[in-house]
């Protein structure tokens, strides 16, 4: 049976109600939370560098020089970037 996110933080609160605070230990998080703070470093910069490209794009540049600018070749650039980086009218 599978429980549902509501279920599961209802159940975390009810645990955390109950649980006798000499029972817990200190855990440390710091390479956890480094992770995370780089992965929301990776969407800005893809969020960023998406906006570039339909900025790009915009200014008539072609997927040559594009994909020169990412190092990578004019089909990789159009293939990661044509569908999400279209010029908007």
């Amino acid at each position: 049976m599978s429980t549902t996110r509501s279920d599961r933080a209802e159940a975390v609160e009810k645990w955390a109600d109950e649980v006798d605070p000499a029972d817990l230990k200190v855990a440390n998080t710091a390479a956890l939370r480094s992770i995370a703070e780089l992965v929301e470093q990776r969407n800005e910069v893809h969020e960023d560098l998406t906006e570039a490209v339909r900025s790009a794009r915009r200014a008539k540049r072609s997927w040559s020089e594009i994909g020169a600018m990412l190092g990578v070749s004019k089909q990789a650039a159009q293939r990661k970037y044509s569908k999400i980086a279209a010029p908007h009218s």
